[in-house]
């Protein structure tokens, strides 16, 4: 009886225009363990598909690659805002979790009667190499598309995206919706798997750009709608997120000030930093820049607070590279290693975003590599070290670091 009313919610999904193909605004993320998780999100609503009811909600099925037969998953609704219209939201954003999946397992899925989608979850061992790609301060624009489809022909693990992603400052829905069908479109890999995002916050998230003094995380949360709309399942504390990838790769992904305090992460960044002393890659980021490139050193509090917290606590750890942006351009810096070891800073932001001028003279001098270029991050993890390749608009190489394996603790 159960396998007959799976059978018949189908065909009553398909005689709906939302059930024929995969949703347009389609993002897969993580919200747990990255080996044996993976979410996806999307909107319905005007333009997007027939909002789902309680009573006829969408049907996933699914199934591993090389297994024979499918098997349904539940998803969940919820209003998505709408703070332009200030009434009943317009769109409703649908979820899927998939749970105690299999570290480096490929599995298909289809929504309603889509075609065929194919995610892979990540590795446990970091086997022969595994690599990812990292940018920021995106945009609408037909250079923003352009650079994600160079970043999925990378045919990354995922892209890690550091913030300033559509511009919609926490209001515009029309640049919201827009920037995810872009994304829909570009974040395929070369073999037709969908690429996940691990996303960052940064001003071009919030309304006003940044924490209010005497907000409460609940209320600046309500100023950063969309963002935890999408991703407050990662994001659902008032601290920074640790996102681990086996026994090989840390991401922390910090706030440079938007909806949590700087001063109030550092105990955070100390803390996850000490736990993952035997991590062989752990990676540190956040949007607004430490070592600005177009701004002076001390035109923003942000650029001053991430580099009198931040900076001498990572330089007393075993961090590969820190990733920050904001600035709209490529700037490779090295810290001045005051309180230890000097570290890769890689910046700063420029994904398809205008490129700027480097104008900071104290950012210059310490500064191993620059270009007013759009640019992505390739990392190539392996073995034994890791390679940064900075990738230009064209696919060109702009720049290249190799990292060492650091000695275990």
């Amino acid at each position: 009886m159960r396998s007959f009313r799976f059978y018949l919610l189908l065909c009553l999904l398909g005689a709906n225009g939302w059930a024929e193909e995969l949703p347009a605004t389609l993002i897969l993320t993580w919200e747990k363990d990255p080996c044996r998780s993976m979410t996806a999100l999307w909107l319905r609503g005007p333009g997007l598909g027939e909002t789902p009811r309680k009573d006829l909600p969408e049907v996933i099925q699914w199934k591993k690659v090389g297994e024979g037969s499918w098997q349904p998953a539940a998803t969940e609704s919820s209003p998505f805002p709408d703070p332009d219209k200030m009434g009943k939201p317009r769109w409703t954003l649908v979820k899927a979790r998939w749970d105690r999946l299999e570290p480096g397992g490929e599995y298909l899925f289809k929504i309603g009667s889509s075609p065929e989608a194919k995610f892979c979850t990540a590795p446990q061992n970091i086997g022969s190499g595994v690599t990812f790609v990292e940018g920021g301060d995106i945009d609408i624009a037909d250079s923003s598309f352009k650079m994600m489809v160079l970043g999925a022909r990378q045919n990354p693990l995922f892209m890690s995206l550091g913030g300033d992603l559509a511009y919609g400052d926490g209001h515009d829905i029309k640049r919201e919706i827009a920037f995810w069908k872009q994304w829909r479109q570009a974040a395929i890999a070369p073999d037709g798997r969908l690429i996940p995002l691990v996303p960052g916050i940064g001003n071009h998230e919030v309304k006003g750009g940044y924490v209010q003094e005497g907000a409460t995380f609940e209320e600046m949360k309500a100023r950063a709608p969309f963002f935890y709309a999408w991703f407050g399942g990662l994001y659902r504390q008032a601290e920074p997120v640790a996102l681990d990838f086996g026994d090989y790769l840390s991401m922390l992904l910090l706030d440079s000030g938007h909806v949590l305090p700087i001063a109030s992460q550092t105990g955070w960044l100390k803390e996850n930093l000490e736990k993952r002393k035997a991590v062989p890659w752990v990676f540190a980021s956040w949007h607004v820049s430490t070592y600005p490139s177009f701004r002076k050193w001390k035109d923003q509090k942000e650029i001053v607070q991430t580099r009198e917290e931040w900076v001498p606590v990572l330089e007393q750890s075993g961090v590969a590279a820190v990733f920050t942006h904001h600035e709209h351009n490529l700037q490779r810096v090295e810290s001045e290693g005051q309180t230890g070891r000097k570290i890769p800073v890689l910046g700063n932001g420029a994904m398809g975003v205008e490129a700027r001028p480097q104008n900071c003279p104290e950012s210059k001098a310490l500064t191993k590599a620059f270009a007013q270029s759009d640019y992505l991050n390739v990392i190539q993890l392996r073995p034994k070290g890791v390679i940064v390749r900075s990738l230009g608009p064209e696919g060109e190489e702009l720049d290249r670091v190799d990292l060492p394996l650091r000695a275990k603790p």
